[in-house]
C-alpha cells in the first residue's frame, strides 16, 4: 500500500510539471512573460503608471486599436502555428489550467497588489465651468442631428461610425464632470479590492463576448490586408476578432471551462506556485493580432526552481527504489 502511494503520487507530480512545463515553453513565452499578460489583460490595465483617466480611457475611443490596447494584449509566439496544426483544443485545455493555477496562487494575489498600488491615482484632471459644460451639451444635441440626418441620407457606414464614436467620446466628457474624482473611480473599477472580482467580471465578459461571435464570418484579402466581408464584423473589438480567429473548437473548449471555473467559485490564495518553466521569450510582447508594435525582448533564463525540482525528482526515485 505504501508503495502504491508513493508511486502515484510520483507519477500525478511528474504529469503535473510535464502540463505546466509543455504549454509556456511549447508556446516559447516564458513564465514571467505569460503571468504579466495574464494579470494585465484580467485587470485591463498595461500602462504601468497611476491612473489618468482620458475620454479615451473612459470608454469614449470606442473600438480604436489605441484605446482597446491599453487593456487587452496577446502575447505572440512563433511556435503557435506548429501548435495550432496539432490538438489545439487539447493545447487550450493545458493553458486554461496553468491560468486558473496561477490565478489561484499567493503569486498572483501579490502581483494584483503590487500592480493595484501602482495604478493608484496621484491627482485628478481640471473641471470645467458652467459656461463650458452648458457649450458641450449644445454640441452634442447638434452632433445628434447630424448623426441622424447622416442615416437618413444613407451616408457612409464608416462616417457614421466616426460621428457615434464622437458622441460617445462627448457623453463621457460632460458624465466626468460628474464625478470629482474621476480618476479614482476608474481605478476601483478597475482595481477592486477584492481580485476574485475583476477575475469573475472577465470571465463573464469572455463568455458574454464569445456568444456574438459568428464563426461564419466571411473573409476578404490575406495575410495582413485580410479584413471581414461585413463592415460591422470589420468594426468589431479586437477581443471580438481573436475570439472569432481563435476558432469555434477552442472557444468551445474555453467557454466549457469558464462555465465551470465560474460554478466552483472563484478560489484565491490557495497557494505559492512558483516559475517552472524554461524563461526562454521567442516572442514579441504583443501580436499582430492586437495591434501590437514589434519591439525587441529580453532574453532571460530561470531554470533555478526546474532545477530544485529535478532534484527533488531524484530523491523520490531513489527513495522508490529502496522500497521496491
Amino acid at each position: 500500500m505504501k508503495t502504491s502511494i508513493i508511486v502515484a503520487c510520483m507519477a500525478f507530480f511528474l504529469l503535473s510539471w510535464t502540463a505546466l512545463e509543455n504549454i509556456i515553453d511549447k508556446l516559447g513565452l516564458g513564465e514571467e512573460t505569460a503571468r504579466k499578460h495574464i494579470l494585465q489583460n484580467i485587470a485591463g490595465d498595461f500602462s504601468g503608471e497611476p491612473i489618468s483617466a482620458t475620454v479615451e480611457d473612459s470608454g469614449g475611443g470606442g473600438n480604436s486599436e489605441r484605446s482597446e490596447l491599453k487593456g487587452f494584449r496577446i502575447p505572440s509566439s512563433r511556435l503557435l502555428p506548429d501548435i495550432i496544426k496539432g490538438d489545439k483544443a487539447g493545447a487550450a485545455k493545458e493553458l486554461f489550467l496553468y491560468v486558473k493555477e496561477y490565478v489561484s496562487s499567493k503569486d498572483f494575489l501579490a502581483a494584483y497588489q503590487r500592480q493595484r498600488d501602482a495604478a493608484k491615482p496621484v491627482s485628478e484632471p481640471p473641471r470645467l465651468d458652467a459656461a463650458t459644460i452648458a457649450s458641450l451639451k449644445t454640441s452634442l444635441k447638434e452632433m445628434e442631428a447630424n448623426r441622424t440626418k447622416m442615416k437618413a441620407d444613407k451616408a457612409p457606414e464608416a462616417a457614421i461610425r466616426q460621428m457615434e464614436q464622437a458622441i460617445v467620446q462627448m457623453k463621457n466628457q460632460i458624465a466626468a464632470q460628474s464625478d470629482p474624482t474621476p480618476n479614482l473611480t476608474r481605478w476601483k473599477k478597475l482595481y477592486p479590492e477584492d481580485a476574485a472580482e475583476v477575475v469573475k467580471n472577465r470571465l463573464n465578459e469572455y463568455l458574454t463576448l464569445a456568444a456574438t461571435v459568428d464563426f461564419n464570418a466571411a473573409t476578404v484579402g490575406a495575410g495582413k490586408k485580410r479584413k471581414f466581408a461585413n463592415p460591422a464584423y470589420e468594426a468589431k473589438s479586437l477581443k471580438w476578432k481573436a475570439i472569432y480567429r481563435a476558432g469555434r473548437e477552442v472557444n468551445d473548449a474555453t467557454a466549457a471551462f469558464v462555465k465551470q471555473w465560474l460554478k466552483e467559485g472563484i478560489k484565491m490564495g490557495g497557494g505559492s506556485m512558483p516559475l517552472q518553466s524554461k524563461q526562454i521569450n521567442t516572442a514579441r510582447p504583443e501580436s499582430a493580432a492586437a495591434g501590437g508594435e514589434e519591439t525587441e525582448e529580453t532574453l532571460t533564463t530561470t531554470d533555478r526552481a526546474k532545477g530544485e525540482v529535478k532534484k527533488g525528482l531524484q530523491k523520490i526515485k531513489s527513495k522508490a527504489k529502496k522500497i521496491f
